[in-house]
């Protein structure tokens, strides 16, 4: 269904600094893995419609600016990883395929991946910084698949790669504000001191499970909905401002109670990781570059979940939102410096009762226009593990969200049916949201 027409090799288009780029604690705890991710971009008339040599020349030019981008991830004489500031460049991959865009299933999966992101198998890959696969369709749209390594780039980071590639392709090159390198912003304090405990992470070894496949659901949650949900607060004494996030996180972190059965005692948490840049003090310059992020958990008893309408459940999300404070996280950077050396796991990984989320609402993921109109799709290419659930903003974020569920084949007829229920009292919306829609 897809074929490759060339695979080549774009480096920067001018000289650029050779040095090796320290990396920080949060660069290191995280696993220096390749996230896919796909745009769909409507066919256009246009003469240079995502054209090669376009694509290559801007991306060379990008590469410039972004120069550790055409590096390679090595190790220090410290055992540290670090990134090789050398040159040799990013991936490039151009492919047509006869699939139309009506034809393809855009949700995290191993054949969205397979179809339309470079692959991990290519030699030397696994040290690459970035991989990218422009897929023309049969329907004349475009399929723009990206791999960044997670080893420097996280969410935030890569929209910014895409978003400096679009505008250079545009000629807007005014409006670009340079990237930040300085991991040195977020060095552990010396000496370093742990304030908090961070249960999200362990060094002893977890009990191995057989593994289990998951299958994957698609909602779309409106924002009438969501308001809604928030609103029956009504005159609670509270003065915590509740996010949409929190309200969402609730939403399924309840479903996943009850899709489980747990026992009412049971302790559950729920994992997910909250941007640092603007919770620092001072915060970190806008185009940071680099992962700045930390993981955390709200944590409850299975009986208070289940029994608490949505909005007294998101209050418990916001606390732990409202938690990553700027000691919180100095904390968490000391606590990676007072383990080095060590193995540490996320604790998540073992137990049923814990939900992980994760999202890129609120990111610019619709503003990488590179001149033919905005993306009509986006959204993680492949799934990682179960119990976990991914949330996208529409293209149009006034229509809301859309959340894919990854769970096990014998829990999710459970959330699904809990889902419906929990959104029952909500006023239908002309969108038809909180339908299932795969």
């Amino acid at each position: 269904m897809v074929e490759i027409l060339e695979s080549s090799f774009v480096v920067p288009s001018e000289q650029t600094p050779t040095e090796r780029l320290w990396l920080s604690n949060i660069d290191q705890i995280v696993p220096s893995k390749h996230t896919p991710f796909v745009y769909f971009y409507e066919g256009n008339q246009a003469k240079n419609f995502f054209s090669l040599e376009v694509m290559k020349a801007s991306l060379a030019k990008v590469l410039v600016l972004l120069y550790p981008l055409a590096g390679r991830c090595a190790v220090g004489q410290d055992g540290r990883r670090e990134i090789n500031c050398n040159a040799e460049g990013c991936l490039f991959v151009a492919a047509r395929s006869d699939l139309r865009s009506d034809s393809i299933k855009f949700e995290p999966s191993s054949e969205l991946k397979k179809l339309f992101v470079p692959s991990a198998d290519y030699p030397g890959s696994q040290s690459m910084l970035v991989m990218v696969q422009v897929t023309y369709l049969k329907c004349g749209g475009v399929m723009l698949g990206t791999a960044t390594n997670h080893g420097l780039i996280d969410g935030i980071s890569a929209f910014y790669f895409i978003q400096t590639w679009a505008t250079i392709v545009r000629g807007d090159t005014a409006n670009i504000i340079p990237a930040n390198f300085n991991h040195n912003l977020i060095r552990a304090r010396s000496p370093p001191s742990m304030s908090f405990k961070h249960l999200e992470y362990t060094t002893n070894p977890l009990p191995t499970a057989a593994p289990t496949s998951g299958v994957t659901t698609k909602f779309k949650l409106s924002r009438d909905q969501i308001h809604f949900l928030k609103s029956q607060s009504g005159g609670r004494n509270t003065s915590t401002r509740i996010s949409s996030f929190s309200t969402i996180a609730a939403l399924v972190w309840k479903c996943y109670c009850i899709s489980k059965g747990l026992a009412q005692s049971t302790q559950t948490r729920l994992m997910f990781a909250a941007d640092i840049r603007r919770r620092l003090r001072p915060p970190l310059p806008e185009t940071y570059f680099g992962n700045a992020f930390v993981r955390h958990s709200a944590t409850s008893e299975v009986s208070q979940i289940i029994s608490n309408p949505v909005h007294v459940v998101a209050e418990v999300v916001q606390a732990a939102v409202d938690g990553v404070t700027d000691e919180f996280v100095r904390s968490f950077i000391d606590y990676l410096e007072m383990m080095q050396g060590k193995s540490l796991r996320l604790t998540l990984e073992s137990e049923e009762s814990d939900l992980r989320i994760a999202t890129i609402s609120g990111m610019s993921v619709y503003e990488a226009d590179f001149g033919w109109g905005a993306p009509k799709k986006a959204t993680w290419a492949e799934a990682t593990g179960n119990n976990v659930i991914y949330v996208v903003d529409e293209p149009d974020k006034n229509e809301g969200w859309q959340v894919y569920a990854i769970l096990d084949a014998t829990t999710m007829p459970q959330f699904v049916k809990a889902f419906y229920m929990e959104l029952a009292s909500c006023p239908l919306t002309s969108d038809a949201s909180g339908a299932i829609v795969s």
